[in-house]
């Protein structure tokens, strides 16, 4: 039997991990030692735990993390994911998500000659001012099994001079756990209990802290929003580090004060999948819901420059409009006008909630 570490940092994370570590804790060839963020991601409104979800209760090594800068909080996830290694003694450890947590799993690993694995392994935007990016880089750069969601990812790894032999295009596991809870999602009330009609409403989802550091960015959200909800009625949510940010600068009142406006907090994964599903469109500063809405066939607009998922917009409903203003406008309109996404819009290949299955079999091989 291999003893296995399975680590991920926040929601994103664990989305790429939960079904994988069910099905490998059922597995008669592994023992799977699961160490996760602490305090784990709730859902605001209903205190859903994302493990439970999945069927994965106790037996999860909470990893915390101290220090008020990202350098600071890295290396004490470092120090905790050290004695862990050591007292756990593991054979491999396999790892999901590209945050600080996530790099502290593997370089911890690394410097202790440990065997890795990287679910998302080879995705790139390309934007090295980006945190995600840098991690992402670094984490590749660690990892001895590469798993990728996308033929993107195959492409970046081999011109970055990876061998092939390495990379195993398994596809995007976000879509496996989507998969998993997708029927919960349909019988959520969460549309009701707020008050908007499906098809009747925008999704904006505000996730990167990042790009929200300044006043202008926010007054820049803040007359987006308005733009928005002269025509339909507007669902907002906010990740933590932005709600952070609104409170700084005071901005967080602005947005509840405009008419056709609900704000709320991100609420748990299933309600998150319905409003995603629900809505008339989906606009993101991050590449959250940017591989569901895909697959759900809502259409999205992401106000970035790049993404990591080019996938989403070559085949899928996602579409680039970039953060200045005008071109976020202009994307709203076509978006009003039913121009952004169709029904000739594909699946990307692979992503088809059997992710899991394959990077078992994998394992199966390699181990």
């Amino acid at each position: 039997m291999k003893k296995i570490l399975l680590a991920a940092g926040g929601r994103h994370g664990l989305l790429k991990v939960l079904p994988l570590c069910k099905v490998l804790r059922e597995h008669k060839g592994y023992d799977v030692v699961f160490a996760a963020g602490s305090p784990l991601p709730k859902g605001e409104r209903n205190g859903e735990d994302l493990p439970e979800l999945f069927g994965i209760s106790g037996d999860i090594v909470p990893v915390e993390t101290t220090g008020t800068s990202p350098v600071g909080q890295t290396a004490s996830a470092m120090n905790a994911f050290e004695k862990l290694l050591l007292d756990e003694q593991p054979d491999f450890a396999l790892v999901g998500g590209d945050d600080n947590l996530s790099l502290s799993a593997v370089l911890a690993a690394s410097k202790l000659s440990l065997p890795i694995a990287y679910i998302g392994a080879g995705m790139r935007d390309y934007n090295r001012n980006s945190p995600s990016e840098i991690n992402r880089r670094l984490i590749d750069a660690a990892s001895d099994i590469l798993f990728v969601s996308e033929h993107s990812g195959e492409y970046n790894l081999i011109n970055e001079g990876y061998d092939e032999e390495r990379i195993f295009f398994v596809g995007e596991m976000a879509i496996d756990s989507l998969a998993g809870v997708i029927g919960r999602a349909n019988s959520s009330n969460v549309t009701d209990d707020l008050g908007i009609e499906a098809k009747n409403y925008v999704l904006v989802l505000l996730d990167g802290a990042a790009a929200l550091d300044d006043l202008e960015s926010l007054k820049k959200i803040e007359r987006i929003v308005k733009a928005v909800a002269e025509n339909r009625p507007v669902m907002m949510l906010l990740g933590p580090d932005v709600e952070t940010i609104l409170q700084e600068h005071e901005m967080e009142p602005a947005f509840t004060a405009v008419p056709r406006v609900q704000v709320m907090p991100f609420p748990g994964y299933v309600e998150l999948l319905r409003l995603v599903k629900d809505a008339l469109f989906v606009m993101t500063d991050s590449s959250t819901a940017q591989a569901e809405s895909t697959v759900m066939k809502v259409p999205c607009l992401t106000m970035l420059d790049d993404t990591p998922s080019p996938a989403t917009i070559e085949i899928g409903t996602n579409v680039l409009v970039g953060d200045r203003e005008e071109d976020i406008l202009q994307g709203i309109e076509e978006a009003f006008k039913g121009k952004t996404g169709s029904i000739a819009t594909k699946i990307p290949e692979k992503w088809d909630g059997a992710v899991t299955q394959r990077i078992v079999d994998v394992l199966d091989r390699v181990l």
